[in-house]
């Protein structure tokens, strides 16, 4: 009876997994490409330089396509548990070396708080999972185009909440201006559905009073945001 039952939840996951990915057309993009001769493409073009879990590499390659500034960047995607879902930082070591010469980890988290679980990466929709995997990496690009003296003062921006406000939400918009906007609008759908909060300021803030502030974009002006990319430009 229990291997019945077993047998039974197996085949539910399946079908579940099955309709998620006919109903995302990122996760049918990827699915697409899972050939030998486009996956080696994806990892010589993509994938040099960089660590990343196995579960998660089509995910990350697809964010890192849309990167190419950050191809011969090191980067380390590590699997660890963390309250925040996602984050990003520079390698201590390599802090002082010259900005190509830096060295990045984003953590993936594997456990958080009860109620952060639901948004952890593993449990994130396809497109959501490229989302957020392509705002950590705007992080990245951002942090490679600053000198020494104006990450410590990022670092120092950390005290205040303002400003922390502000570089979340430039770097969402570092997200869309890299072709990511409607991977980026699935994630920020995802969490105003899941978490039930019309504005997202983050981990720091799963337990206190929802705030007025849009710390990251929500999916309209991700929306407004990608239109104003799209709009002509006049000439002069």
């Amino acid at each position: 009876m229990q291997k019945k039952i077993y047998i039974l939840f197996f085949l539910a996951g399946i079908c579940a997994k099955f309709s998620l990915a006919q109903e995302d057309s990122t996760s049918q993009r990827i699915v697409d490409s899972l050939n030998v001769t486009e996956l080696q493409k994806w990892r010589t073009e993509f994938g040099q330089h960089k660590e990343f879990p196995a579960q998660y590499e089509l995910q990350i390659l697809a964010a890192l396509s849309h990167f190419p500034e950050l191809k011969s960047t090191g980067i380390k995607f590590r699997l660890h548990s963390s309250h925040a879902s996602l984050k990003t930082r520079i390698n201590f070591w390599t802090f002082f070396n010259q900005r190509e010469n830096r060295r990045y980890t984003i953590t993936i988290s594997t456990k958080s708080v009860e109620k952060m679980e639901p948004l952890l990466l593993g449990k994130l929709p396809e497109k959501a999972k490229v989302g957020v995997l392509g705002h950590e990496l705007s992080h990245v690009s951002d942090f490679s185009k600053k000198s020494m003296f104006q990450c410590i003062g990022v670092g120092f921006g950390h005290l205040s909440q303002t400003y922390i406000d502000s570089l979340e939400f430039n770097t969402d918009r570092i997200c869309i201006r890299h072709g990511l906007g409607n991977e980026l609008e699935a994630w920020s759908s995802f969490i105003r559905k899941t978490m039930k909060v019309e504005n997202w300021r983050g981990s720091d803030f799963v337990n206190k009073p929802e705030s007025h502030v849009e710390r990251y974009m929500n999916p309209d002006t991700i929306r407004r945001e990608m239109d104003s990319l799209n709009a002509p430009q006049n000439s002069h």
